[in-house]
């Protein structure tokens, strides 16, 4: 994936992030239940974010994000 791309897709992460939260935040209202779990798609899509944060580092500076450790030790 290019570096167009995923910006634009942190974009749209962060958009919904954003919206989740500002729905989150208004004051419940006892006649209308909230239906959609908010919170659970802001976790989602902060994990999201931190991926496609990492995806950006590694494409700016050409290298690939690698583990601490090697697996199987």
């Amino acid at each position: 994936m290019d570096l167009t791309t995923t910006l634009i897709l942190f974009a749209c992460e962060l958009a919904v992030f954003g919206l989740c939260l500002w729905r989150d935040r208004q004051p419940p209202n006892p006649a209308k239940p909230r239906l959609f779990p908010y919170r659970l798609v802001m976790l989602t899509a902060i994990i999201l974010l931190l991926t496609t944060l990492a995806h950006i580092i590694a494409l700016v500076t050409g290298n690939p994000v690698l583990p601490r450790r090697k697996m199987g030790t």
